[in-house]
């Protein structure tokens, strides 16, 4: 299971980026010292992807202003604030482990409980069906050998947890519930995996068919629902980030640039689950009522 490492190591990161040291070196003698290495790649790449040039990230809870998606503001919602724990009013604590403003991402800690998780994986597991991807002509799903996955969807407020966690999305987003589709769930089984992608819609035939309702998609919440025991990471290319599931966190990332386009660094996907299987819900928002 990935973590973020405590600041005597975060120090010790920067100090030997800063030195000059080899990436390969540093990951051999975290693993030597006796730390995970998916938790040692997961802090490695999150330091480096705050130095890269398309990306001014914040991580291990740096409090830096974050660029806000178009049609929000800084009152509408908490992640728009520079605080590090966060607590809405169904009583759930979470904690911000992780801020980027080019693109907006937000990791936050322990979003969901291990109740919450294992429901709606239970609920989920009698419809599971072959995951499908959006065609650019029609705007029908179909299948493609770039996601290799199950999946189901819940209706919006289909039953008392649904309901709940749709208000705890729409409270930290700042975003009414009904902007949103339904919460989707996936399943990766070994070797399962979603090649890189966007989640918005493209200017094409299909995606103009499904912005017919609701509109452009805007945000995206992926929440984790298990611990995978290797890879199964959430990567996003453009800023050589990876994000490894931990059960009950959740990644928010935006699609809107301060300008109110789509931000092409979101591309984003899932990677190889190597061993153990890979359980999310995945959330998307809309900027108009999605009815």
């Amino acid at each position: 299971m990935a973590y973020i490492l405590n600041e005597s190591w975060q120090q010790w990161i920067r100090d030997n980026f800063a030195r000059g040291f080899n990436k390969a070196d540093m990951l051999s003698v975290m693993i030597e010292a006796g730390i995970e290495e998916e938790a040692a790649h997961l802090n490695l790449n999150i330091y480096e992807a705050s130095q890269h040039p398309n990306s001014v990230n914040s991580a291990y809870k740096d409090t830096v202003a974050r660029q806000l998606p178009a049609k929000q503001t800084k009152e509408s919602s908490y992640l728009f604030q520079l605080e590090n724990t966060l607590e809405t009013r169904d009583g759930q604590r979470m904690q911000v482990m992780m801020r980027s403003t080019a693109p907006d991402v937000v990791l936050l800690d322990n979003f969901m409980t291990d109740a919450e998780c294992d429901e709606l994986c239970s609920l989920s597991k009698s419809t599971l069906t072959t995951s499908t991807v959006v065609d650019d002509k029609t705007g029908e799903g179909i299948n493609h050998h770039a996601r290799t996955s199950q999946g189901t969807y819940f209706s919006v407020g289909q039953n008392a947890l649904v309901k709940k966690i749709e208000n705890r999305i729409s409270e930290i987003t700042g975003m009414p519930v009904n902007h949103g589709e339904g919460i989707q769930i996936l399943n990766y089984a070994n070797g399962g995996e979603y090649k890189p992608h966007f989640d918005y819609f493209p200017d094409n035939q299909g995606g103009q068919a499904n912005m017919q309702k609701g509109g452009q998609r805007i945000i995206t919440i992926i929440m984790y629902l298990n611990n995978v025991i290797t890879g199964g990471a959430t990567i996003f290319p453009e800023i050589n980030l990876n994000i490894y599931p931990k059960k009950g966190s959740a990644l928010y990332f935006s699609y809107y640039t301060t300008n109110g386009e789509v931000d092409p660094l979101t591309l984003h996907g899932g990677s190889p689950v190597i061993e153990g299987e890979k359980w999310i819900a995945t959330k998307w928002i809309r900027e108009q009522p999605y009815e």
